[in-house]
């Protein structure tokens, strides 16, 4: 009787890990859209921050905008992207439920699977937030890939000046605990 109610409460705790893993994909696709509608408020609207470079003698500056016959290609790059991603964590999720609902598995590797499933949840969560804070930023498109021991984001542009760099990193900074050298930035047009 005793198992029984361990194996309950083991499933009670996949089911809100699944939950969770669900709803942080429904949030990823709703904030992460390329059809805005994430409206943040406070510090996060501000277009300048305190120690923000700022370049003069430049003639070059807003004179000219960014030409929209380069970044078409872009847009279906971050949608893509975003589709593989989503793509390979249904698969995972997808291997870790077989595993969990396996009889034949262990309770080791059910522990194991059930950590990986909160991981994975926990790297949704975490990449929609910088996204959201990078598009709050003012960058156009935004994509952050969070790895075991690194973080790539991508961002629409054609160069970045260092102090959006400097911006992105601090970002990703204040939602992941890596270093300087592990974030890696890579713009497209």
């Amino acid at each position: 009787m005793k198992k029984g109610v361990i194996v309950g409460k083991r499933q009670i705790v996949l089911a809100v890990l699944i939950f969770a893993l669900g709803a942080a994909v429904w949030l990823n696709m709703k904030y992460a859209s390329s059809n805005g509608g994430f409206d943040i408020t406070g510090a996060l609207n501000s277009s300048k921050n305190l120690g923000d470079a700022q370049y003069v003698n430049n003639p070059n500056t807003e004179s000219q905008p960014a030409s929209q016959a380069d970044t078409t290609g872009g847009s279906d790059y971050f949608k893509t992207a975003r589709q593989e991603r989503e793509n390979s964590r249904k698969e995972a999720v997808e291997l870790i439920q077989e595993t969990i609902s396996n009889v034949k598995t262990d309770s080791k590797t059910r522990e194991t699977a059930m950590q990986k499933a909160a991981e994975i949840a926990m790297r949704i969560e975490k990449e929609a937030s910088i996204e959201a804070l990078l598009k709050a930023k003012g960058f156009e498109e935004a994509l952050a890939i969070i790895g075991d021991n690194d973080v790539n984001i991508v961002v629409k542009g054609d160069n970045l000046l260092s102090s959006q760099t400097l911006q992105i990193q601090d970002i990703v900074q204040s939602q992941v605990d890596v270093s300087l050298d592990n974030i890696k930035i890579v713009t497209v047009k």
